[in-house]
Parts: C-alpha cells; structure tokens; sequence
C-alpha cells in the first residue's frame, strides 16, 4: 500500500481495487473505462480517503478519463485531492479529463477559467434493442469495402486512423482480441472506417468510431457500427454511447441506430499541476 505525501489521499495498490466496486455500485454510475480500472482490465490508479475502508475514492484511467466515486466530498479528501491536482507528479497521465465532478469541485474548476480548465456537456444514451432494426437485417456495406471482425494483423492497419488501440486503451494486441471486440471496414486491404470498444467492463462495451477524413459523410461509420452492435448482442454485451453535444454527428447517428437521449453531465479537461487561485 502507497501513501502519498498528502493527508487523507492514499494510493490503492492495485490488488486493492476492488475494495471500490461497491462504492462504484452504490453510486449507480456507467463508466466502463472506470469500472474496467477497479477491475483491472486496464491501467489506473485509485485514490481513497481510508485504505482499509475506503468511504470516497477517485479513479484514474492512465490516459486521463477520472471519475470520483463515493458519496459526500469530506473536507480532508477534498484537500487531498486539491494537493494531488496542484503538485501532479503522483498522477501517471499529465492531461486529466474529469466526469461529472462533485458539485464543489465543478464550482472551483469554473472559477479557474477557460484558461485553465475546459468545461464541456456531453449526452449519455442507452441502447433500445428493440428499436434498432439492423440487427435482424444483413449490414450493407457500398461496393468495393469489406467489412472484417479486427484482428491481430488488422489492429496494425488502424494506426492510419490516428489511434493505438494495442496501447492506448488495451494492453496489447492480444488483449484486444481476447477481450474486446471492433468492427473494421476495408477498402483496398486498407482501413478506413472503424468501430471498436475502447473498453470492455460489467458487461458494457465503450464505443468509440473513426473514419478517414476523406471517406467521411458516406455514412461507413454507421455501417461499421451496425455490424459492431449486432457483434455486441451476440455476445450478450451492451453497447453505451456518449458524445459531446456539439457533435451532431454522433448525437443523430446514436438515435439512428436506436439508442435513447437519457441525461446530460459535465466533463472538464485540464493538465496538471494545476494552479489554484489563491483566496484573498
């Protein structure tokens, strides 16, 4: 167990993880890239308020995606976490990208301006089988694409596209094609659309779609993410969507394909160390 320099903030060890799962649980919360931590399906870091019997906690993802779980913010934790944000080096990830904070933190972030801290909505959707009429329905793709469950030789031809799913989200390739699941459209044995998870975790997949820029609006993403869902209800998997609400384009594909507009939370972006203004 790792006690950071810092009163009432303590790194977990990660064989101490799951000791957060029903903090997680009690929260009713839908994160898979944070309950993918807890469960050590991907990389992170867990910061509690008690190590024996953690109360509150912050999950990070080594890419940057955090989450506090736990329920009111005790004025000890929340000092600890203000030194943890303000000296940065005991956080992996340099760039921070928070979902829904507690209410005073969202308060104090907005104080720091746009400077400092991105504030930004996003639109959390929930999969309606039933209206989604692709399932039963071969998925079509134009002529001269083929579309191709990923594999450990296709996952070397995302790069093209701009991500690293063997190392951003997924240990390795192998993890990927153990564990997760994507959907790859090829034209000319190149990628060029791509629906895969981003994690797998508690059942849920994490969508996340790309699509070259100069095969855009062609409507190949949602060809691959038909396909994608009807991999997911094969495997008795739910897909979960998020996106930002100035992205129209996800917001009208995610109803298309029969998901439903459930809520709306804030998510704020920052790199750390972060300076806090000082109280006059």
């Amino acid at each position: 167990m790792q006690w950071l320099a810092m009163p009432d903030c303590f790194e977990l060890e990660p064989e101490r993880f799951p000791t957060v799962i029903p903090l997680y649980r009690a929260a009713q919360i839908c994160f898979p890239l944070i309950f993918a931590v807890l469960e050590q399906r991907q990389r992170g870091q867990v910061f509690v308020d008690n190590p024996n019997y953690p109360e509150s906690a912050l999950v990070v993802t080594d890419f940057g995606f955090m989450n506090y779980i736990g329920g009111k913010l005790d004025n000890d934790f929340d000092a600890g976490l203000a030194r943890l944000f303000a000296a940065g080096g005991a956080l992996r990830p340099s760039y921070l990208l928070w979902y829904s904070p507690p209410a005073q933190w969202q308060k104090r972030l907005d104080a720091l301006g746009p400077d400092s801290v991105r504030r930004r909505e996003r639109t959390r959707f929930a999969f309606q089988q039933n209206r989604t009429d692709c399932l039963s329905e071969p998925t079509e793709c134009p002529a001269g694409f083929e579309l191709r469950n990923l594999d450990k030789d296709l996952i070397q031809k995302t790069r093209k596209l701009g991500i690293n799913i063997d190392s951003r989200f997924w240990s390795s390739a192998q993890d990927f094609c153990e564990h997760g699941l994507g959907i790859g459209l090829l034209k000319d044995g190149e990628v060029v659309s791509l629906c895969y998870a981003a994690c797998v975790a508690d059942s849920l997949a994490e969508i996340d779609i790309v699509t070259q820029p100069e095969y855009r609006r062609r409507a190949l993403g949602e060809c691959v993410a038909r396909q994608f869902l009807k991999e997911c209800v094969h495997r008795a998997i739910t897909p979960t969507w998020d996106c930002f609400e100035g992205n129209t384009a996800s917001l009208r594909l995610a109803e298309k394909l029969g998901f439903e507009a459930i809520r709306t939370y804030p998510m704020y972006s920052f790199n750390v160390p972060l300076e806090f203004k000082k109280s006059a």
